[in-house]
């Protein structure tokens, strides 16, 4: 805890990695996992998330919007699809 800097009280960390769809879910879902799990170990973060926007003109959202849990680097790794 430090005060000083805004922290009152026990500090949580989590990163969220933001996406764009490109080329697959698959292409995509591996970059961003590899991306997330180091961006979770370089900040000694606790969780890891990330999150894929899928663009694709006239996709329903149902086809667009996914939560799923993934693996990498021996991590838990939280996807959310939209």
């Amino acid at each position: 805890m430090d005060e000083n800097r805004g922290f009152h009280g026990p500090v949580q960390r989590a990163v969220i990695e933001l996406k764009i769809l490109y080329k697959s879910l698959e292409a995509t879902l591996e970059d961003g996992l590899t991306q997330t799990a180091d961006y979770r170990d370089r900040a000694g973060a606790e969780e890891g998330y990330l999150v894929i926007f899928d663009r694709t003109p006239n996709k329903p959202w149902e086809e667009k919007c996914f939560i799923r849990e993934e693996q990498q680097g021996g991590h838990r790794i939280g996807v959310w699809g939209m």
